[in-house]
C-alpha cells in the first residue's frame, strides 16, 4: 500500500510542523481529560483515544451533540497548546482487538451523523431552492459548480482534455452530454417540486458536460494562491509525478463518463478541474492547486493574534506546503487522496497560515474537496409552490426535530461525557461485558455527577483497568520549564508568575483581566486570587469608561475577571491563559 502509507507520511509531516507535542502517545484503548479554562468546555472536556484517533463530542450545529475525530498532534495542538490547558491520559489494559471494537462503534456513530445531517442539508436545499422559485430569484449556488468558468470556454488545456478523452473513448463526451440533456427533460420543463434533489444532480451533470464540450477554463478564485516562499518552480521528480496525474485523473474522468452513478456530475467537475490545473502546473512550471476550503468557509472571528505570531503563522504555512511538495514524488502524487492534502495545506498557506477556514482548527486531512459554488439556470417547477414549500418545511421540522430526540444537548442528561460513556459501552454486547473487558461500564449513568467531566475521569482511573496514566503540560508548563533550565531561579519564577511581566504570554481580553496565574501554584492560590480580583474590579471600571470606544470589550473582559477569580479565593483554579500559536 505505498500511496497510503504517502498519504500518511504527508499528514504526519504536517502535524509535526504544526504542533507542539512532545509527548508520545501511546499506541491502544484510552480515555483523556482536558482541564478546565475560560471559554468553550469551562468545566473540563474529556474524550476517548484509539490508536492515535481522538474521539470526542461537541455541542455543535443548532444545539446537537455532535462526534469529532481528531488526530492527537491536532487535538494537543487545539487543547494543550493554543488552550494552554493541561491533559491527563489513561491507557487501558486491553488487547488491540478490543481497540478496534470500540473504535468500530465510535465509526458507526460518526457515519450515521453525517448521513442524517447530510439528509438534512439536502432538505434545507429544497427549502432554499423553494423560496427562490417562490420569490421570482436566482437558485442557489451549487457546490462544485465554481470550479469552471464558463466565460473561459475554449480553454487550450480543456480542449487538449477532451481531445483526450475522445481518444479514450471516441464519442463518450458527445453521449455523455446528451445523456445529461436528456436526464434533465425527463424531469420537464416544470419539474415536480419532490424531485428538486434529483434536480439538481441533474443540473450538476449537465454543467460538467458543457463545460467538457466547450473546453471551460478553471475559475481563478477555485485556486490557492501560494505564498512566493513556497512557489519554486516544479523539480524534474514533480514534473514526473504531475504527468502521472494527469494520466490517472484523465482515466478516472473517461470511466465516470460512462458510467451509470446518478450523482457523477460533481464529481465531474472536480476531476476536470484537477486535469487542468495539473496541466496548467506542467505548462507555468509552478505548481497550481486547486483551494480545498472554497465551498466550504464558515464565517471567522477577526484576527486578533499579534504581528509576530501571524508572521510565525505565515512561515510555517508555507513550510508545509514546501514539505508536502518534498514528500509526493512519483507514484505516491497519482492517488487524489495525496493530492487532496496538499491542496488542504495551500488552503491554508493562501489563508496567512490561518487554520480555521472550515472549523475552529482545520487540521490536515480532513478530506474537504474543492468546492466553489455558483448559480445555474434552472427550469421553474410546477404546481403549488405555496404548498410545496410548506411540504419541504415540514419536512425539515420533521428532520430537526428528529436529530434533537437522538442527539439534542442537555447539560446533564445528554452531555459529551455521558454520550461518550455510552457510546463505548455500545460497542459490546452487554453491561457485563464491558465490565469484564474495561473493567467498569463507561457510562456514568449510575452516578449523579458523573456527567462531570473530572468525576467521569475519576470514575475511569478507580474502575477501569488502567495500565499507564500519562500527564501532558499545557504550552505555558512546557516554556516555563525551559526558562527554569536556561535561567534557574526565583526571579525567573516571579516574573513568569504574573501575566503582565511573563516572557511566554501577552494578556488577551479573552482570557479575562488578571494579574497573577494560579494553575501552579497552590497555597498562594487564595492571595493570588484576592490580588486577581481587585484588579478586574479596578480593570471594569476601567472598562466601563472605554465602552463606547471598544464595544464593551474591556468591561466584558474586567467582569470575567471577577467571575473566574473568585474560585481562585477557594484554592480551585480555572483562568490558565491561551495562546496565538504555540510551537
Amino acid at each position: 500500500m505505498p500511496r497510503l502509507s504517502a498519504a500518511l507520511v504527508l499528514a504526519a509531516l504536517v502535524a509535526a510542523g504544526a504542533a507542539r507535542a512532545k509527548t508520545a502517545l501511546p499506541q491502544g484503548l484510552g480515555f483523556l481529560y482536558v482541564t478546565s479554562n475560560v471559554g468553550t468546555a469551562s468545566g473540563g472536556h474529556a474524550a476517548l483515544v484509539a490508536d492515535g484517533v481522538v474521539y470526542h463530542l461537541q455541542n455543535g450545529d443548532d444545539d446537537l451533540l455532535l462526534l469529532v475525530r481528531d488526530g492527537w498532534s491536532a487535538f494537543d495542538l487545539y487543547y494543550a497548546g493554543l488552550q494552554n490547558r493541561p491533559l491527563t491520559l489513561a491507557m487501558l489494559d486491553v488487547a488491540p482487538e478490543v481497540t478496534e471494537r470500540v473504535q468500530r462503534g465510535f465509526s458507526r456513530l460518526y457515519v450515521e451523523q453525517e448521513l442524517e445531517l447530510a439528509r438534512r442539508e439536502s432538505l434545507r436545499d429544497d427549502v432554499r431552492w423553494l423560496e427562490a422559485f417562490e420569490a421570482g430569484q436566482a437558485t442557489p449556488p451549487l457546490r462544485g459548480a465554481g470550479l469552471l468558468a464558463p466565460e473561459r470556454a475554449g480553454d487550450l488545456d480543456a480542449l487538449a482534455l477532451r481531445a483526450d478523452l475522445e481518444a479514450r473513448a471516441p464519442g463518450s463526451v458527445a453521449r455523455f452530454h446528451a445523456d445529461a440533456e436528456r436526464a434533465l427533460d425527463a424531469l420537464g420543463e416544470s419539474p415536480d417540486p419532490g424531485q428538486l434533489a434529483e434536480l439538481r444532480e441533474a443540473l450538476l451533470a449537465r454543467e460538467a458536460a458543457r463545460a467538457l464540450d466547450a473546453g471551460y477554463g478553471l475559475d481563478p478564485r477555485a485556486l490557492a494562491a501560494l505564498p512566493a516562499d513556497a512557489d519554486e518552480p516544479l523539480a524534474p521528480t514533480e514534473r514526473e509525478a504531475l504527468e502521472g496525474l494527469v494520466s490517472s485523473l484523465t482515466a478516472s474522468l473517461a470511466k465516470l463518463l460512462v458510467s451509470s452513478r446518478p450523482d457523477r456530475g460533481a464529481p465531474l467537475l472536480l476531476t476536470e478541474a484537477r486535469v487542468l490545473a495539473a496541466r496548467r502546473s506542467l505548462a507555468t512550471n509552478h505548481w497550481v492547486l486547486l483551494d480545498a476550503f472554497s465551498g466550504w468557509e464558515r464565517a471567522r472571528a477577526e484576527d486578533d493574534a499579534s504581528p509576530r505570531a501571524q508572521e510565525k503563522r505565515r512561515a510555517q504555512a508555507s513550510a508545509l506546503v514546501r514539505k508536502g511538495r518534498a514528500t509526493l514524488h512519483g507514484a505516491a502524487l497519482s492517488d487524489e487522496a495525496n493530492l487532496n492534502l496538499l491542496e488542504e495545506v495551500a488552503a491554508i498557506a493562501a489563508r496567512d497560515g490561518r487554520a480555521d477556514a472550515v472549523g475552529s482548527l482545520s487540521e490536515v486531512g480532513q478530506r474537504k474537496l474543492p468546492a466553489r459554488a455558483r448559480a445555474l439556470e434552472s427550469p421553474h417547477p410546477s404546481g403549488d409552490l405555496a404548498a410545496a414549500l410548506a411540504t419541504a418545511r415540514a419536512r425539515l421540522r420533521d428532520e430537526d426535530a428528529l436529530m434533537r430526540a437522538r442527539w439534542g444537548y442537555d447539560l446533564v442528561r445528554r452531555n459529551c461525557i455521558t454520550e461518550l460513556g455510552r457510546t463505548t459501552d455500545a460497542a459490546f454486547a452487554s453491561p457485563e461485558e464491558v465490565a469484564e473487558t474495561l473493567g467498569a461500564r463507561a457510562s456514568p449513568d449510575d452516578e449523579p455527577f458523573g456527567f462531570v467531566p473530572f468525576v467521569f475521569f475519576e470514575r475511569v482511573r478507580e474502575r477501569m483497568r488502567v495500565a499507564q496514566v500519562v500527564d501532558v503540560p499545557n504550552h505555558r508548563q512546557d516554556e516555563l520549564e525551559r526558562l527554569l533550565r536556561e535561567s534557574p531561579g526565583a526571579l525567573t519564577r516571579l516574573r513568569e508568575s504574573g501575566a503582565y511581566t511573563s516572557s511566554i504570554y501577552e494578556p488577551r481580553l479573552r482570557d479575562s483581566a488578571f494579574l497573577f496565574f494560579t494553575d501552579d501554584v497552590f497555597w498562594r492560590r487564595p492571595a493570588y486570587g484576592a490580588a486577581n480580583l481587585a484588579f478586574a474590579l479596578g480593570y471594569s471600571v476601567y472598562g466601563l469608561g472605554a465602552a463606547p470606544f471598544d464595544r464593551g470589550r474591556r468591561l466584558s473582559a474586567g467582569l470575567a475577571g471577577v467571575l473566574w477569580s473568585v474560585p481562585e479565593l477557594a484554592f480551585q483554579n480555572v483562568r490558565k491563559g491561551s495562546f496565538d500559536w504555540a510551537d
